[in-house]
C-alpha cells in the first residue's frame, strides 16, 4: 500500500523557521506518525539506521560517515546506533561559523531518559510531532486555530456540515497516516499490530530498566479508559493491577513513546482552591477507541465514554497545532474544590483562552458557566471563550464567550 501524502505544518515550520537557524533539530513523536516520510523531503543525504548496512557503518566509525555525507543529513531511527550522536556533536562543536541546517534526526525519545549523558543539549532543538490534524487530511497545512483564537479582532466563525456522527467516525478513525484508510478488522489488525510493536520493543529502547511487556499492555489500557480525566496514578495502578510504581513509571514511559499526554492543572494567584492534578489523554482517538473496543456506533450510545473522547480529540487537535503556532502557548485544565472546571484552557504571555467541549449537538448559556467564571475573574487577561460542540451553528452566548462547531478547529473564518 502506498501512503498517501498530506501536507504537514511541521513540513512549513523546518522548511521556513527551523534549518534556516539551527545546526540540528531533532523531531520526536509516536512511531508512524510520519517524521520520516516528512524529513525526507528536506534532506540532501539520508542515513537510514534501521538498514544493517549503515548501521553497521555508524557504529563502526560515526565519524567517517558523516564526513562523507553532504548537505542536509537526515539521521533516521538514530537510536539503532547511538554512537552517532556523538558524533553529530563533535560536527556542530567543531563548526566555528555555526552552518545552520546541517542535520536533522528521527527515532527513539530516549533523550529525556538519559539527560545525563545526552550530547544533543545546547546542540539540537527538539520539535515534537504528532499525527495528522484534520486541516491536514483537508490538505490544509497552514491554519492554526490557536491563532484564530487568539487573535486581536474576533474572526467570524463559519458554519459547519459535519454531524454528530461524522465526528464520532473522525474520533474513531485515529489520526496515523497509515490507518485512515482501514476499517472494521483491518483497523484493529494495524493498531494491534502497532501496540505489539509499541510494547515489545519500542518500550525497550527507552527504559534502561525492563518494563514487562504485560504491564506496558495493562497500564496503557487503563489510560485509555481514563482517558480525558483527571490522573489518579493509584486508581490506574489498581485497574491495570500493578504496584503504584510500576504505573507511575509505566505511565512515563508510555509519555516518552507520545502515546500519552498529560495536560497539566491551570493555576493563577487570583483564583483559590484551584486543584494541581493533571489530565490524561491518549494522543490517538483512534487508538484509544481501539483499547475500548469501541466503534463509531457503540461511543455514540456510550454515556461514560463519549464526553471524554470528544475531549481527547479536541485536546489531540490543539497539542498538535502548538508546536506549530505563531508564539509559545501552554496547554493546561482547570478545575477547582468546588466542582468549577474548563477543559482547555491556553495561555499566551498572561492571556487566557478558555474551552469547553460537549457531545451534543445542542448547547445554551449553561453549557458556559465555567468559562463565565472565568472570565469574571480574570477580567481583561481573559481572550476568548468557546463551548465546542457537535452542532452546526456558531453563535455567542455571553460577552466574549461563543458557541462553535468542533470543525472549527480544521475550518478557517
Amino acid at each position: 500500500m502506498v501512503d498517501q501524502l498530506f501536507p504537514r505544518a511541521i513540513d512549513r515550520l523546518v522548511a521556513e523557521e527551523l534549518l534556516p537557524v539551527f545546526p540540528g533539530i531533532m523531531l520526536v513523536g509516536p512511531r508512524g506518525c510520519g517524521k520520516s516520510t516528512s524529513m525526507n523531503m528536506h534532506a540532501d543525504t539520508v542515513l537510514d539506521l534501521s538498514e544493517p548496512g549503515v548501521r553497521m557503518a555508524a557504529r563502526e566509525d560515526p565519524d567517517a560517515i558523516l564526513a562523507s555525507s553532504k548537505g542536509t543529513v537526515l539521521i533516521d531511527e538514530w537510536q539503532e546506533a547511538p554512537e552517532i550522536l556523538g558524533a553529530v556533536k563533535r560536527v556542530i562543536d567543531g563548526d566555528h561559523s555555526h552552518a545552520p541546517g546541517r542535520f536533522m534526526i528521527t527515532g527513539s525519545v530516549r533523550a529525556a531518559h538519559q539527560a545525563a549523558t545526552w550530547p544533543g543539549t545546547g546542540r539540537l532543538v527538539r520539535v515534537r510531532m504528532y499525527g495528522l490534524t484534520q486541516a491536514e487530511l483537508e490538505y490544509d497545512r497552514d491554519y492554526n486555530p490557536i491563532e484564530a483564537f487568539f487573535s486581536s479582532q474576533p474572526p467570524s466563525f463559519a458554519q459547519s456540515e459535519f454531524s454528530r456522527g461524522d465526528y464520532l467516525d473522525k474520533i474513531v478513525a485515529g489520526r496515523f497516516p497509515r490507518v485512515l484508510n482501514l476499517s472494521g478488522r483491518n483497523r484493529t489488525r494495524w493498531f494491534r499490530a502497532y501496540i505489539d510493536q509499541l510494547v515489545d520493543r519500542d518500550a525497550a529502547q527507552l527504559s534502561e530498566r525492563a518494563t514487562q511487556p504485560v504491564i506496558i499492555r495493562s497500564v496503557l489500557n487503563s489510560c485509555a479508559a481514563r482517558t480525558g480525566q483527571e490522573l489518579n496514578k493509584s486508581a490506574t495502578a489498581e485497574h491495570a493491577r500493578v504496584d503504584f510504581r510500576s504505573a507511575d513509571k509505566t505511565i512515563g514511559l508510555l509519555e516518552g513513546l507520545s502515546m500519552v499526554l498529560r495536560v497539566p492543572a491551570w493555576h493563577s494567584k487570583r483564583l483559590n482552591r484551584l486543584r494541581l492534578s493533571p489530565k490524561v489523554h491518549l494522543t490517538d482517538p483512534g487508538m484509544a477507541s481501539f483499547l475500548l473496543n469501541v466503534d463509531a456506533f457503540t461511543l455514540g450510545r456510550s454515556p461514560a465514554l463519549i464526553g471524554p473522547m470528544f475531549e481527547t480529540f479536541v485536546v489531540a487537535e490543539i497539542a498538535t497545532h502548538l508546536e506549530t503556532a505563531s508564539q509559545e502557548t501552554g496547554l493546561f485544565h482547570l478545575r477547582d474544590r468546588d466542582g468549577k472546571e474548563v477543559d482547555v484552557v491556553l495561555e499566551r504571555h498572561g492571556r487566557i483562552v478558555g474551552l469547553e467541549v460537549k457531545s451534543s449537538s445542542k448547547v445554551d448559556r449553561s453549557d458556559a458557566r465555567g468559562l463565565r467564571w472565568l472570565r469574571d475573574r480574570l477580567g481583561d487577561s481573559f481572550q476568548f471563550g468557546a463551548v465546542l460542540y457537535s452542532g452546526a451553528l456558531p453563535f455567542q452566548l455571553d460577552e466574549r464567550i461563543w458557541a462553535l462547531p468542533i470543525s472549527t478547529l480544521w475550518r478557517a473564518p
